[in-house]
C-alpha cells in the first residue's frame, strides 16, 4: 500500500484568505489572490521569512535603495561626532559645544552638512581605528564628502539667510576634511606643490560663504565659530618659546624683503609677497596672544589668491613664506588632521629654494 503524501498545513495565510477558506501564497507584505483582487491584506502570525544575508557595510553606509537596515555606521559615526571628534577641533569649550550639538542639528535640515560632519567624524575614527578597520571609515568618509560636494556646490552660487550657516559650518569643517585626507604620511601621490595650491584653493572657496553672509551668520547659532583669537588658551611653554622664535625669524624676512632679490626664475620682485608674509606675522601675533589654534590655520583664506599663482611658479619668497607656514603648522602637531603636514610644507619648500634659503629656515627648531 503506497504510503500517502505527508502535508503541513500553514498557519500563516492572511486574514482575508482564512475568511474565504481559500489557499493563501504567504506572500508578504500582501499575497497574491489579494494583489489581484486589489484588497487590503494583513497578516496575524509572523511567519518565518526566507533567510537573506545580512546587509554589506557598504549597504549600510551608501544607503542603497531597498536596504532596511538601520545605518549602523552612520549612527556610530554621530556617536563618535559627539563624544570626541568635536572635542579636538576647537581648544575652547564655548565652541566645542558649538560644534558638538549646533553643527548636527542643522545638518538635519540640510543633508549637505549632515554629510560633511559624518565626513570629518569616519576620517578621526580612521585615525585611531585598528588598521583593519580603518579603510572601512576611511572609505566611508570619502563617501559622505562626495555627497557632501555634490550637495553643497550649487548653493554656493545662491547663499541666503536660511542656507548661509549651513554652508558656514561647512566652511569650518572642509579644512579639517582637507588637510586628514590628504596626509603627507599616507598619501605621497599628494605631495607637490601643485597638490598643496589645490587643497589651500578647496579651503579657500569654502570659506568664501563668510564673505558673502556675514551679518546673518553674526546672528545665527554659529556666530561664535567666527570669533577667531577671542577665546583664551594657554600655551604650552615649549610652544611659546618654538613661536616667538618663529616670529622674529619671520618678522626679519618682512623688514628685508626689498632686498630680498628677484624670485628664483629671474622674475621682478612682487609686492603682494610682502603681503603674504604679514598676513602670517599677524596670525602668528593674534595665536601668541589666544593660544586659538584656527588663527594659524585661517592662513590659506587670507592670503591674498595671486600668492597661489606665485608659488606654482616657485617664486623664492612664496617658498619662503610657505617654509614658515609649514613651521608655524609644526606648533599644531597634536592636532589629529594636522600630523605631518608642518614637516611636509617644509621639506617641499626646501627642495625648491637655493642654499642660502635652506640655512635662514633650518635655524629654526622644531618643539619638543
Amino acid at each position: 500500500m503506497p504510503s500517502r503524501r505527508s502535508h503541513t498545513k500553514s498557519h500563516h495565510g492572511c486574514t482575508q484568505c482564512k475568511q474565504r477558506q481559500i489557499k493563501c501564497d504567504e506572500a508578504r507584505p500582501a499575497c497574491g489572490s489579494c494583489r489581484r483582487k486589489q484588497l487590503p491584506c494583513d497578516f496575524q502570525s509572523f511567519a518565518p521569512q526566507p533567510f537573506s544575508p545580512p546587509p554589506s557595510i557598504a549597504d549600510i553606509t551608501l544607503g542603497r535603495p531597498g536596504s532596511s537596515a538601520l545605518p549602523l555606521l552612520d549612527l556610530e559615526l554621530l556617536h563618535h561626532w559627539h563624544t570626541a571628534t568635536a572635542n579636538y577641533l576647537a581648544d575652547a569649550k564655548p565652541l566645542q559645544d558649538v560644534i558638538r550639538t549646533v553643527m548636527p542639528h542643522e545638518g538635519l535640515a540640510n543633508p549637505f552638512l549632515m554629510h560633511s560632519v559624518l565626513a570629518v567624524s569616519a576620517l578621526h575614527r580612521a585615525h585611531s581605528a585598528p588598521l583593519s578597520h580603518g579603510q572601512m571609515y576611511a572609505d566611508a568618509a570619502m563617501t559622505h564628502h562626495s555627497r557632501s560636494l555634490a550637495l553643497c556646490t550649487p548653493l554656493f552660487k545662491n547663499i541666503s539667510r536660511q542656507n548661509c550657516h549651513a554652508l558656514f559650518a561647512l566652511s569650518c569643517l572642509v579644512p579639517v576634511f582637507v588637510f586628514a585626507s590628504r596626509s603627507p604620511r599616507q598619501n605621497p601621490s599628494f605631495q607637490s606643490l601643485i597638490a598643496v595650491v589645490d587643497a589651500f584653493r578647496l579651503i579657500r572657496g569654502a570659506a568664501s560663504v563668510v564673505n558673502q553672509a556675514r551679518s546673518w551668520i553674526e546672528q545665527g547659532p554659529l556666530h561664535l565659530l567666527l570669533r577667531v583669537g577671542q577665546f583664551q588658551k594657554p600655551i604650552a611653554t615649549a610652544a611659546k618659546r618654538y613661536a616667538v622664535a618663529l616670529y622674529a625669524q619671520l618678522q626679519s624676512l618682512h623688514l628685508n624683503l626689498p632686498q630680498a632679490g628677484p624670485s628664483l626664475n629671474s622674475e621682478p620682485f612682487a609686492p603682494n609677497m610682502n603681503g603674504s608674509i604679514k598676513n602670517l606675522l599677524d596670525l602668528l601675533q593674534l595665536y601668541l596672544q589666544s593660544g586659538d589654534s584656527r588663527t594659524i590655520m585661517a592662513w590659506p583664506v587670507v592670503v591674498d589668491p595671486s600668492y597661489f599663482d606665485c608659488l606654482l611658479r616657485k617664486e623664492r619668497i612664496a617658498l619662503l613664506t610657505l617654509a614658515f607656514y609649514g613651521c608655524s603648522l609644526q606648533i599644531l602637531s597634536e592636532h589629529w588632521w594636522l600630523e605631518g603636514w608642518g614637516e611636509f610644507l617644509l621639506q617641499l619648500a626646501r627642495d625648491h629654494l637655493p642654499g642660502a634659503d635652506k640655512e635662514l629656515i633650518n635655524i629654526i627648531n622644531v618643539p619638543t
